[in-house]
């Protein structure tokens, strides 16, 4: 029981730290369970620490307060918090970029 008990306070306490934004009526939570500093950009692929990855052709670009963003934003040596589609290793489908103030 105790077990069960942190697991919904551990998932709760996640969701509500994630960043969202609204889309027309629709709302979208990112949730980011990575996270690395982008180490290099190539044409249709970038690196963060090192390993190659992709972009789903929905994935959701975001800001650390939660405004869109494009693939047009990302830079060298910026952090990011991501997310990987369901049964890929390479491929991201959410991503945060925590560009400098």
């Amino acid at each position: 029981m105790k077990t069960r008990l942190m697991a919904v306070v551990i998932v709760s306490l996640t969701l509500m730290s994630t960043p969202c934004w609204a889309d027309g009526d629709q709302q979208v939570a990112v949730i980011a369970n990575r996270d690395g500093k982008i180490t290099a950009i190539y044409e249709t692929s970038f690196q963060i620490d090192h390993k190659t990855y992709s972009l789903t052709p929905d994935a959701v670009i975001l800001d650390r307060h939660g405004d869109p963003l494009t693939t047009s934003d990302f830079r060298v040596d910026i952090e990011v918090k991501y997310h990987l589609l369901k049964g890929t290793a390479d491929k991201i489908d959410q991503i945060v970029l925590y560009l400098p103030l």
